[in-house]
C-alpha cells in the first residue's frame, strides 16, 4: 500500500515540475510578445509622425478608404448593376463624390441616389 502512495507522490511531483516548466515558457513568450508589441507601437508612432509631416509638406489630404464590399469584377456597361452598386455603397456610408467615382456615375446622379436612399429609410421606418 505504501508503494502506491509513493507512486502517487512521484506523479504529483512530476506534474508540478512539468507545470512549472510550462509556466516559465509561457512567461517568456508573454514577455517576448510584449517587447514585440512595444517595438511595433513605436514604429507605428514614428511612421504616423512621418506621414503627418509628409502630408503637411505636400498638402496631401487623407484619402477616404473604399469599402471592401466593392466586387473586383465590375461591368461598367450594366447600368442597372451600377445603380444597384451605388445604392449599396450609399448604404455603407460613402459620400456622393466617392460613389460617383467608383460606379462611373455623375455626381448629380450619385447625390440624387443618396437623397432617394435617405428618403426611403425615412419613409420605411415610419
Amino acid at each position: 500500500m505504501w508503494y502506491l502512495l509513493l507512486l502517487l507522490a512521484l506523479v504529483i511531483v512530476i506534474a508540478q515540475f512539468l507545470l512549472w516548466r510550462l509556466q516559465r515558457r509561457l512567461l517568456a513568450s508573454l514577455l517576448e510578445s510584449r517587447r514585440r508589441v512595444q517595438a511595433l507601437e513605436e514604429a507605428m508612432a514614428s511612421l504616423t509622425a512621418a506621414w503627418s509631416v509628409l502630408q503637411e509638406e505636400r498638402g496631401i489630404g487623407v484619402p477616404t478608404p473604399l469599402p471592401e464590399a466593392i466586387p473586383p469584377a465590375w461591368a461598367p456597361d450594366d447600368s442597372e448593376d451600377r445603380y444597384r452598386r451605388a445604392l449599396m455603397l450609399a448604404q455603407s456610408g460613402l459620400d456622393a463624390k466617392r460613389v460617383a467615382a467608383v460606379c462611373g456615375l455623375g455626381e448629380g446622379e450619385a447625390e440624387l441616389l443618396l437623397r432617394m436612399q435617405k428618403g426611403e429609410d425615412r419613409h420605411g421606418r415610419e
